[in-house]
């Protein structure tokens, strides 16, 4: 060997002794380690602007400094209506009391909440380390595989329960762990406690409950003493249903429940859709578990299983997409992107689950069927049994995942301890993470900075400004004294502004002769990754995407100000369905729309404005084209679910009807709006009727006769009434068909 041989024979031994020294003074201080991380990553994030549906927390904990006992005794304006709180929230108090807590101590203001929700995300790193200490035999390694997850590092930079929940969760099994050994109190009283407090925290911790007498069977061989420690949580989890059916009228958890049942298949489509978009949330949620497959697999197997999974992965999006899965963008440039992203991220979710399949198979030991059975009862949750699937929800599988895979990579002779290989993977899986969770930073500082800026230019001071949607916005505006618009009580009167923004949810087109365009502004995001965009498909945290981020140009944050012109109510717009009692004439002429198109073809507003008029016209195929094509640009537009759910259900051309899409189109429209609007209520009846589904139809048609009861909508009620009887009879309503005018040639 030569002289330069030996010197780089010395380097590189010299380089790999410094990496052994780094790992084992990192066994020997894993604490540090965990520590610094999340310093590194969650320290220049305590800034994030309130997001998504922190304000809801946030809001009661502001509340409980006032009135501690009576934690949801106020009302919010969340879906464009007041409402009490318990009816809005579907959480617990236990994260708002943390955040009154901050308040309390540290005063106003982001950091101090970022702040105080940060010290449960390093309480849920450490119990993660020392569960994977007993689970596992790199704990440290399991725990940076957790924290280099997605859903770890944007989960724990929101204000909402998931983290928490988490926490409270990981300890109380590190506890019972060494209950089951010791046979002592101090662990198992203290386990079964906070068992019963991550339900408090997060409903959705009731499906975790059931891992405690699995690993107690499981340990013990036998029923014992230890089983009586299960009655903590289970009272402590009746005492708050009792105590809240006392205080709002019904226990919460049962109401939580309901609300999930009701909407459960709203806005994914049915079971099926539902799982694929499960699994695709768990693939991308989880991303570095598909980074290390790899290091999982023997060679053959890796090269077979990949192949496998990659054809079901593709012929699954294929099918699903030309079938029109729901959130999956319909047009646009980058929709194969989409489709891409969609199919690796599926094949990452059947990755996951087909590991844990095969690990079950190979090591039946206790950890194993927990860490299954966490798995699967985790999943079942997040994908079928939740309201909507969202990435936060994966979050509780984190940990037994993170745990599979070290015990996977043990079994193969000495690639754990090596940290080259593993700094790629794990480095590119945290990095992309970071980025991820700066991008959806950025995201709600744009609904900040919007907020901060219309007031400036339209001081609520000076005028009344009104505003549509929620999340940072509506928290920045109001606290500058920007109104929330009840679509069905507020009156808009002229020369007050109104604010609509373009990436939100529960928004209604205002009426076009009663507005005049001001402004546009817009405000920069991340443009090449998102988290929230309903036309490129991404619902980081839910309802109704069809993946957890997407990594494609991403338009900045649009709002549009009008300034009122007319006075006019939403309760009563020209642009909504027959039902209304709409009038047939409309200041507005085809003509101009079709001008207004032909310059700018995008503009979905005018779109559903031109099939609103084509349909009073009765020029319904033609208006069916407007409704769809402003749909695929913009498919929340709630109006135009609705109108167009009403023209497929009822239209008196056979040939339009289509019962199936218009349950879709209107299932989303009532999913958007809670449920709460009569008119939409009556035309999701009405598409039951037109889809055979008539005991639906008429449990609908019933909801709307109570709803227009309550609210004293006199028409409205009689018109439900009517179709009600109709779908007693199992007949389905059509439109008059005289009451059709040609389309002009």
């Amino acid at each position: 060997m030569t002289e330069s041989g030996q010197t780089n024979s010395i380097n590189v031994q010299d380089g790999a002794a410094g990496v052994q020294a780094w790992v084992d003074w990192a066994a020997r201080h894993p604490y540090w380690v965990i520590g610094f991380l999340l310093l590194t990553v969650l320290g220049p994030l305590g800034g994030k602007a309130v997001h998504i549906d922190d304000p809801l927390f946030v809001w009661t904990a502001e509340h409980l400094r006032q009135d501690p006992l009576h934690f949801y005794s106020f009302t919010v304006n969340w879906y464009g209506a007041v409402m009490a709180m318990p009816v809005v929230t579907c959480n617990p108090p236990v994260t708002s009391y943390l955040l009154a807590g901050g308040l309390w101590l540290l005063g106003p203001g982001e950091w101090g909440m970022h702040l105080i929700l940060g010290l449960t995300a390093l309480a849920a790193a450490a119990g993660m380390y020392e569960l994977a200490r007993m689970w596992c035999g790199r704990p440290l390694l399991a725990t940076l595989l957790a924290l280099a997850m997605p859903v770890s590092v944007v989960s724990a930079t929101t204000l909402m329960c998931d983290v928490p929940m988490v926490a409270a969760w990981l300890w109380s099994l590190v506890l019972w762990e060494r209950g089951l050994k010791s046979g002592r109190a101090a662990h198992l009283l203290p386990a079964v406690g906070l068992a019963g407090l991550a339900v408090l925290t997060k409903y959705s911790a009731l499906t975790l409950l059931p891992l405690l007498p699995l690993l107690g069977l499981l340990r013990r061989r036998k029923l014992g003493a230890w089983v009586l420690w299960l009655v903590v949580p289970v009272g402590m989890i009746a005492g708050y249903e009792w105590v809240t059916g006392r205080m709002y009228g019904q226990g919460l958890i049962a109401a939580a429940a309901g609300y999930a049942a009701q909407h459960r298949f709203a806005l994914e489509g049915g079971r099926l859709n539902k799982t694929v978009i499960g699994l695709i949330y768990l693939g991308g949620g989880l991303l570095p578990v598909g980074l290390l497959a790899p290091w999982l697999w023997r060679r053959a197997h890796g090269v077979m299983g990949g192949w496998v999974i990659g054809g079901i992965s593709a012929l699954t999006i294929y099918a699903l997409q030309a079938g029109g899965l729901p959130g999956l963008p319909a047009t646009g440039e980058y929709r194969w992107l989409i489709l891409v992203e969609m199919g690796l991220m599926l094949a990452g979710g059947c990755h996951i689950l087909w590991f844990t399949v095969v690990a079950l198979r190979r090591e039946r030991d206790a950890v194993t069927f927990t860490a299954a059975a966490w798995i699967a009862s985790g999943f079942l949750f997040a994908a079928v049994l939740n309201w909507t699937v969202s990435a936060r929800s994966l979050l509780p599988l984190v940990a037994p995942v993170a745990i599979l895979v070290v015990r996977r990579l043990e079994g193969f002779k000495g690639q754990a301890g090596q940290l080259p290989r593993w700094a790629i993977p794990l480095g590119l899986a945290g990095l992309f993470s970071l980025t991820l969770a700066w991008a959806d930073a950025g995201l709600a500082d744009a609904g900040r900075a919007a907020a901060g800026r219309i007031a400036a230019d339209y001081p609520p001071a000076q005028q009344r400004v009104w505003f549509e949607g929620h999340c940072a916005f509506q928290y920045y505006l109001e606290r500058q004294g920007g109104r929330a618009v009840d679509y069905d009580t507020s009156t808009l009167q002229p020369g007050e502004v109104l604010v609509v923004p373009d990436n939100n949810s529960n928004l209604l087109n205002p009426p076009a002769d009663a507005v005049s365009l001001l402004a546009t502004p817009e405000f920069a995001v991340c443009p090449w990754l998102g988290t929230v965009r309903a036309e490129l498909g991404a619902g980081f945290y839910g309802a109704g995407g069809c993946l957890p981020f997407v990594a494609a140009p991403v338009p900045a944050e649009k709002y549009y100000v009008y300034r009122v012109t007319r006075p006019f109510q939403f309760s009563q717009p020209p642009e909504t369905s027959a039902e209304n009692g709409v009038q047939a004439d409309d200041p507005l002429t085809v003509a101009s729309d079709e001008a207004i198109l032909r310059a700018h073809p995008d503009d979905a507003a005018t779109h559903a404005s031109l099939a609103d008029i084509l349909s009073r016209q009765g020029q319904s195929a033609a208006a069916r084209e407007h409704y769809e094509a402003a749909l695929r640009l913009e498919p929340d537009q709630v109006v135009c679910l609705n109108n167009l759910a009403w023209l497929l259900a009822t239209s008196g051309d056979a040939r339009l009807r289509n019962g199936a899409e218009a349950v879709q189109h209107a299932e989303r429209a009532c999913a958007l709006t809670q449920y709460q609007k009569t008119v939409f209520l009556g035309t999701l009846g009405a598409a039951y009727a037109e889809a055979g589904r008539f005991a639906e139809a008429i449990a609908t048609a019933q909801k709307a006769c109570a709803n227009a009861t309550a609210r004293g909508e006199t028409a409205l009620l009689a018109r439900n009434q009517v179709l009600l009887a109709l779908y007693q009879s199992h007949q389905a309503y059509h439109e008059p068909p005289e009451k059709l005018v040609p389309a002009a040639p």
